[in-house]
């Protein structure tokens, strides 16, 4: 086999590589946005802490470097893109929230005075959200629902415990992940089939 036989490689032009994603190495394009972000994650995990730790000066020499770091690690972060957030879908969904606790408190506290209406177990929920955010947000807010837990995700599965495997819990799972997408303004064709 001479060199003729033997096929060129134009290194400009030849395809990127597809390569697994690289948590702990940072983006080289670091765009202004992404380093905002930081600063602002950097911002608020220092009000978080001045909320807790206000009147103790000391902890500020451990609270301060911690809130920065905490802000530099999101730039490790893969980046995605950003979502579209209804405000007014985001108000319905805080009420949500609180009416939520609230039922869930009074619902769990009724249930455990009397356990022979209890049908426990767990349940299987294929979301439709997105990967990401939406996805995470669902996971965590159920268990803001009466008697539910996330217990697993996988995917697009989620494993949910429930005090009550009854059509109610899928339809206030339904009602839930409506909201959420609501909230981030997602349309069909962003939801998962």
């Amino acid at each position: 086999m001479t060199n003729r036989d033997v096929p060129s490689i134009d290194r400009q032009k030849a395809p990127p590589v597809a390569t697994e994603l690289n948590i702990g190495v940072p983006d080289p394009a670091l765009s202004p946005g992404r380093v905002i972000g930081a600063l602002k994650t950097a911002m608020v995990l220092i009000f978080l802490w001045a909320g807790f730790h206000w009147g103790d000066s000391a902890s500020w020499t451990v609270g301060v470097p911690m809130a920065l770091i905490g802000g530099a690690l999101t730039l490790f972060l893969p980046s995605s893109a950003p979502f579209r957030l209804s405000p007014v879908a985001g108000l319905r969904f805080a009420k949500f929230v609180i009416v939520g606790i609230l039922r869930g408190a009074i619902d769990v506290s009724r249930r455990s005075l009397s356990p022979q209406s209890l049908q426990p177990g767990c349940l299987s929920w294929r979301t439709h959200l997105p990967q990401g955010r939406p996805r995470r947000l669902f996971a965590v807010a159920i268990t803001l629902l009466p008697g539910t837990l996330t217990a697993q995700i996988e995917d697009d599965m989620l494993t949910v415990h429930a005090l009550d495997l009854s059509d109610a819990t899928r339809a206030e799972l339904k009602a839930l992940e409506s909201r959420i997408a609501e909230f981030y303004r997602l349309d069909h064709t962003e939801m998962v089939p």
